[in-house]
């Protein structure tokens, strides 16, 4: 019977948050062009799970990450499977030097660049088609947002470009929601956690931890 409640429960808030997404999107996005809420899993179907698709990250959970961060060590940011953008949306609030973000599908990317265009933010954010396995820039950011964007095998191998463009020892930040690989993290470096937040909406949790290259 107790299972029966939680599944029940589960399914009460996953259309719960369906609504609010699709209240949000046909009564202030559409009308004016924009599209950072609907939900793609075109690439998770195509890579057999190897990579996750898009999903929005809540705007007042975001909130609550950025307002936690020290913008004295966090200067630049990279979102690594951006999506449509939202998160690079929001962080535009925030003192950050520098904002970008890689997606896989460039059709999403593009959606991604309109979103800036419409809102006038194409200067003061990024959006790059590319595979965050081959990606060769990571050396120019100190702060990674991942939204569980792929497995664990592919994570690896993310985890080791971010670590091999290091030029010095000096900690990075991580932001991991939904952390379901963050032993990937652990079994690369010192992972030092700053703190944990939880999603109520999608009921997942966040960690926003530094982790120290080298060690």
């Amino acid at each position: 019977m107790k299972r029966i409640f939680e599944n029940l429960r589960k399914k009460y808030v996953r259309w719960k948050r369906y609504i609010k997404f699709a209240a949000e999107y046909f009564l202030f996005e559409k009308p004016r062009g924009l599209d950072f809420t609907m939900r793609d899993k075109r690439l998770l179907r195509k890579s057999n799970g190897l990579y996750h698709g898009y999903s929005k990250t809540n705007e007042k959970h975001l909130k609550k990450i950025f307002e936690l961060l020290s913008y004295d060590e966090c200067h630049c940011l990279l979102d690594v499977g951006c999506g449509k953008g939202v998160v690079l949306r929001e962080a535009v609030k925030y003192p950050f030097r520098k904002i970008a973000g890689i997606e896989l599908l460039p059709d999403i990317c593009k959606i991604a660049k309109h979103n800036f265009k419409v809102l006038k933010l194409e200067n003061k954010v990024t959006c790059m088609q590319a595979d965050a396995a081959e990606f060769e820039h990571y050396g120019e950011y100190d702060v990674f947002f991942f939204f569980n964007p792929f497995s664990g095998k592919i994570l690896s191998k993310v985890v080791d470009k971010i670590l091999e463009s290091r030029k010095d020892s000096a900690p990075i930040t991580i932001i991991y929601h939904n952390p379901e690989y963050f032993s990937v993290f652990q079994e690369k470096g010192e992972c030092r956690i700053l703190h944990r937040l939880y999603d109520s909406l999608k009921e997942y949790e966040t960690y926003i931890f530094q982790m120290t290259p080298g060690k």
